[in-house]
């Protein structure tokens, strides 16, 4: 009884209490030669974790949960036949990607070989488009007037296309594409690396940028792993040899 509406806390704990579901044992039924080898012993405990009983509740034949089995007329062994054949008769899905490339490096190794690759094959077009652009300038510095020594052929460029106050200077060449010229002859006379970037020498010549080549990358890792996946496929298809 409330008391000035105060509930009654030993009354309200017994009502709460009477509406809690008691937690009910499994067991499992004992079989016939271990039953009459334990007669009047009860048969093994089971208990299932949560994930348990929902990956039961929602295999077939276990469609209505674990709380609609007896298991007390099932063994053990009975049990795990029954699940055994319900998952024999699923049809899983293979993840062929995983079967194939396991630990991604085929894939990886397939992205950077194109990577390298396209960016290879562009280096090569354009150092021979800016030697091809630039072959007269460089057979000219070549036969130098101040000499055949590389010195000689430096002094001779520098002149031509950055010292205005000299009898070689070159002042109906643009100033940008006359700096470019020696930047370019002078690589060419001492080996040193191009510059790829010259916007002269490979004004015609498509330019990939980075978010280009990833994406190439990407779809050449990508088809790798679907030949495999297909030849892979193919080597267990049940129409093989």
């Amino acid at each position: 009884m409330a008391i000035n509406g105060i509930s009654n806390p030993f009354r309200d704990a017994a009502s709460r209490a009477g509406q809690i579901r008691p937690i009910q044992t499994g067991r499992f039924a004992v079989s016939e030669e271990k039953g009459k080898q334990v007669s009047g012993q009860t048969g093994d405990k089971v208990e299932f974790s949560s994930e348990g009983r929902q990956a039961v509740a929602e295999m077939p034949g276990f469609g209505q949960g674990l709380e609609e089995l007896d298991l007390s007329h099932m063994t053990k062994d009975e049990f795990m036949s029954k699940v055994q054949a319900q998952l024999g008769e699923q049809n899983l899905e293979v993840n062929w990607n995983a079967a194939v490339d396991p630990d991604g490096q085929i894939w990886c190794k397939s992205y950077f070989d194109s990577y390298v690759s396209q960016v290879t094959k562009f280096r090569a077009s354009a150092e021979s488009a800016i030697k091809d652009y630039y072959a007269d300038a460089y057979q000219e510095a070549l036969d130098s007037p101040l000499g055949k020594d590389l010195s000689d052929q430096l002094n001779f460029i520098a002149a031509k296309y950055n010292c205005s106050w000299t009898e070689y200077f070159d002042a109906s060449m643009p100033a940008g594409q006359r700096q470019w010229t020696y930047t370019q002859v002078r690589a060419m006379l001492t080996g040193t690396g191009l510059r790829l970037n010259d916007p002269y020498a490979l004004k015609g010549l498509p330019i990939p940028d980075n978010e280009e080549i990833t994406k190439n990358a990407k779809q050449s890792a990508n088809d790798t792993i679907r030949q495999l996946v297909r030849q892979a496929k193919e080597a267990n298809s049940p129409h093989q040899g």
